[in-house]
């Protein structure tokens, strides 16, 4: 009897429950549905604690929904889990270490000490080797940083200050960090590359975007260049048919060719369709001229070289029926073509429409503005009296 009393006197002095359901553990007020107090706030005993029940193992049948949030303890490390505090989230059926976001694990494949986190409620790993690679969304990166996750995969840096707008940074030696050295002809700076699906698994680079040293480096001098390479059709790498594209330090641009010598240097053309060095698609020109412009509105190229467009490389032609007189051999004779828009100065050829007498030989040239003279003449050793036929002439303006 004294002992139901004791356990009764107890239960009135330490525990108290309102009206209201809530219940109060050395508190007589409780703020809570369930609120335990202290025996001492300031300077508690070493009692003063939940105890959690305690497993050694984590149950070889997942709980339910029923027990989704439900705590345990596990006092010594079983598998992947490290000891400490642990709740069931059913939503991922998983047992998800709590208060320890960055822990000491492994991945599946018991490789490499890694730190492991949830990045979300759905479990997704982030992941920390002790080699220093990092994975989001993997536990086995390839690289020293791998972002894996299911459709829209950007990266995103803000930035509240445009001025000083955020900046992806490379830093590139030779030498170790320690003891540094100056980058040699063709050393890669940084690159950007891609890889794709090959059918059976991941390709090989595909396409990159490179900075190189353009040229051995020294102090006060450390010229680079940037290297564009795709992989063409029938290629399955970018480094198969070589670079497409190269800007020099001097600003050279190279389109097919490595070594550009000039400011732009085209690769040449060839025979097939589609490999002309380069075309212009027919526009509508400057409503005003631009001086240095090229245009081309489909019939025309023009050049505007000061303020006053140009057709560029304009032919001019006409076709005229010239009678030259008897011509002594040695000695030549020439007649006038009109030729509106020819000028002194640019170049001209001519030639008859049709046969003409042996051992003659004819040339042209702008005479004045306008006007073409064809010169013929007699190259043998006899008189040649030439017959009247047509002739064509062109002028390149």
């Amino acid at each position: 009897m004294k002992k139901v009393t004791f356990l009764v006197l107890l239960l009135v002095l330490f525990v108290t429950v309102n009206t209201t359901a809530q219940v109060g553990i050395n508190s007589p007020n409780p703020k809570s549905i369930f609120d335990i107090s202290a025996s001492n706030p300031s300077s508690p005993s070493y009692t003063d604690g939940v105890l959690i029940p305690k497993i050694s193992k984590l149950p070889s049948t997942n709980p339910t929904a029923d027990q989704d949030g439900m705590l345990a303890f596990l006092n010594t490390p079983d598998g992947n889990f490290k000891k400490g505090l642990h709740y069931w989230d059913n939503s991922v059926s998983k047992w998800i270490p709590y208060g320890d976001e960055w822990a000491d694990s492994y991945n599946g494949g018991l490789d490499n000490l890694s730190y492991a986190t949830q990045a979300n409620s759905h479990g997704v790993p982030v992941v920390i080797y002790d080699n220093g690679r990092i994975g989001m969304g993997t536990d086995t990166p390839e690289e020293s940083l791998e972002i894996k996750f299911e459709g829209d995969n950007d990266i995103q840096v803000s930035s509240s200050n445009p001025p000083n707008a955020p900046n992806i940074i490379f830093y590139t030696t030779n030498g170790t960090f320690n003891s540094p050295a100056f980058l040699n002809n063709n050393n890669p700076v940084n690159g950007l590359a891609g890889k794709v699906w090959t059918g059976s698994g991941k390709s090989g680079v595909v396409v990159t975007l490179n900075a190189v040293a353009d040229g051995n480096h020294s102090s006060g001098s450390l010229p680079t260049k940037y290297v564009f390479s795709v992989t063409k059709s029938g290629d399955d790498s970018e480094d198969d048919s070589g670079n497409e594209m190269v800007l020099r330090e001097n600003g050279s641009l190279g389109i097919g060719t490595d070594n550009p010598n000039a400011f732009l240097q085209i690769k040449a053309g060839t025979t097939a369709a589609g490999s002309a060095p380069m075309k212009f698609n027919a526009g509508t020109n400057l409503s005003t001229p631009e001086t240095g412009a090229l245009e081309f509105d489909g019939t025309h190229l023009y050049f505007t070289p000061n303020s006053t467009r140009q057709i560029l490389l304009k032919g001019l032609t006409n076709t005229a029926t010239l009678d030259f007189p008897l011509i002594v051999n040695g000695v030549t004779d020439e007649l006038t073509v009109s030729v509106p828009g020819a000028t002194l100065g640019s170049s001209c050829n001519c030639a008859p429409l049709g046969s003409i007498e042996t051992s003659l030989k004819w040339s042209c040239y702008v005479s004045a503005a306008n006007t073409v003279r064809v010169r013929l003449s007699n190259i043998s050793t006899s008189l040649i009296d030439p017959v009247s036929k047509s002739w064509k002439v062109t002028v390149i303006e």
